[in-house]
């Protein structure tokens, strides 16, 4: 029984076309996946020797709701809200269980502001928080991060996987 083989002039050859066909995709599903490898380490934001894996978020939806509702974060994660512009951003810790430092990021990556122990926030009305500048991120990590690891702001982070 025969099967079907692509014409000659595409493969280079009868008989040998389906040999061909094999390498060629195995060939192209190694390149794809290294590829699809390369873009799938996690997104983290570095500062020294110590980084922060992130939740990214930057849909209008996951941006309101963020960490509410939620009873707590593992050491060592965040979430990176990014927004489509710099521009003056405020947060408010309403419906959280836990209290958070909150770190404003520019375009470039330094540190513009730095909410340190930012309180959960059960009743109304919730303060809004957020500095008299412009931030292209903002980063929420467990409460007392920044003064562990001595973040502060002018500090240069990393974005990585971003």
């Amino acid at each position: 029984m025969k099967g079907f083989m692509f014409p000659s002039p595409w493969w280079g050859g009868s008989g040998r076309g389906e040999k061909r066909l094999f390498f060629k995709a195995i060939f192209f599903l190694f390149l794809f996946s290294s590829i699809c490898h390369a873009d799938a380490l996690p997104p983290q934001v570095c500062h020294l020797d110590n980084c922060v894996s992130l939740e990214v978020v930057s849909k209008q939806d996951d941006m309101e709701r963020g960490l509410m509702y939620r009873t707590g974060m593992d050491q060592n994660k965040g979430m990176l809200f990014i927004f489509p512009s710099d521009d003056k951003q405020q947060f408010w810790m309403k419906n959280m269980h836990f209290s958070l430092d909150i770190l404003w990021i520019s375009v470039d990556g330094h540190i513009v502001y730095i909410g340190q122990n930012i309180p959960a926030c059960a009743n109304d009305p919730c303060p809004v928080y957020g500095p008299d500048k412009e931030a292209r991120y903002v980063l929420e990590i467990n409460s007392g991060y920044t003064a562990t690891h001595q973040w502060k702001v002018g500090d240069k982070l990393d974005l990585k996987g971003i």
